[in-house]
């Protein structure tokens, strides 16, 4: 099991591929080359950072902390408290997040199995390209061997040049990034564990990822069995302890595929958020000799 906060966490070094400067964080990481790969990150803006209006092919979570982040004319401000569900090919932005601003973000490899880059595999690729061209307002600029300069998406010039081939977005199985409000949803108490409640907030795509919170009262038990995905804990409220261990507010606990089962104690009164990552089978292929997975850029123009 991996455990983490933002005091313990190591900084992200894999570079900025944006304006400004966002420091970066990560609580946890999931295993390179897995399609639901995964990072969860404690992110701060120490000054304004922004993005270009833009997608990806991997899915997002966030749940903002402190401060105001802007998402576009879609989605102006993210309150905090709120947990955001950005799909993965679902066009959002441009992105603000303001001076003092601090978010936890999850991305992961979403339902199309082109899984999620790992931060040495994201550093080598930009690294190299850096060698070329530059980053220029959210966007990689280089020019070609005839003079005609390009703008591509900066994280998708990275992702190609390290997969070695054109980035296909999945069709998006959302029209929309969704927002939760916990505070609308109502606790479910566990039959057989006391003093343990959820609230669902969504389960979602083929391959069953879900978000949920889970309340520990103090001295409640909580038993977590093996899945055949990682699941996330991250202390919202309160306190827990875990192999003896007391970890308060902030804390973040992942445990690998099929891993547990695991065991935690309220300390406090405690809510941690609760996410379980895609599942997929087995030896499954990436997208990439998936096709029933692609379709045609030119399908999801603007």
């Amino acid at each position: 099991m991996q455990i983490n906060s933002p005091t313990t966490a190591p900084d992200y070094k894999a570079g900025n591929l944006r304006e400004g400067t966002l420091k970066s964080k990560t609580m946890l990481h999931g295993r390179e080359g897995a399609l639901n790969n995964y990072r969860l990150s404690w992110e701060t803006a120490e000054e304004s950072w922004s993005t270009p209006r833009h997608r990806h092919n991997y899915d997002q979570i966030r749940f903002p902390i402190t401060g105001m982040v802007e998402y576009g004319a879609d989605l102006p401000t993210l309150p905090i408290g709120v947990v955001a569900y950005f799909p993965e090919s679902m066009r959002y932005g441009p992105q603000v997040r303001h001076d003092g601003s601090t978010t936890l973000t999850l991305q992961f490899g979403g339902a199309s199995a082109n899984g999620f880059l790992s931060p040495d595999q994201r550093k080598r690729g930009l690294d190299e390209l850096l060698q070329r061209g530059r980053l220029e307002n959210g966007y990689y600029t280089w020019t070609d061997a005839a003079g005609k300069k390009h703008n591509q998406d900066s994280y998708e010039a990275v992702w190609e040049y390290v997969r070695g081939r054109k980035m296909s977005y999945a069709k998006p199985r959302y029209g929309h990034h969704i927002v939760m409000e916990p505070a609308c949803a109502n606790w479910v108490e566990d039959p057989r564990q006391p003093g343990v409640g959820r609230k669902w907030l969504g389960s979602f795509t083929e391959r069953q990822f879900s978000i949920s919170f889970l309340r520990l009262d103090p001295g409640a038990k909580l038993k977590l069995d093996p899945y055949a995905a990682p699941q996330i804990l991250f202390v919202a409220k309160g306190a827990v302890s875990q192999g003896g261990q007391t970890y308060g507010l902030h804390t973040a606990f992942g445990l690998e595929d099929n891993e547990g089962p695991a065991e935690f104690t309220g300390v406090e009164a405690a809510e941690l958020l609760f996410i379980q990552l895609p599942v997929f089978a087995p030896g499954e292929q990436g997208a990439g000799t998936a096709a029933a997975y692609r379709v045609p850029d030119e399908a999801l123009a603007e």
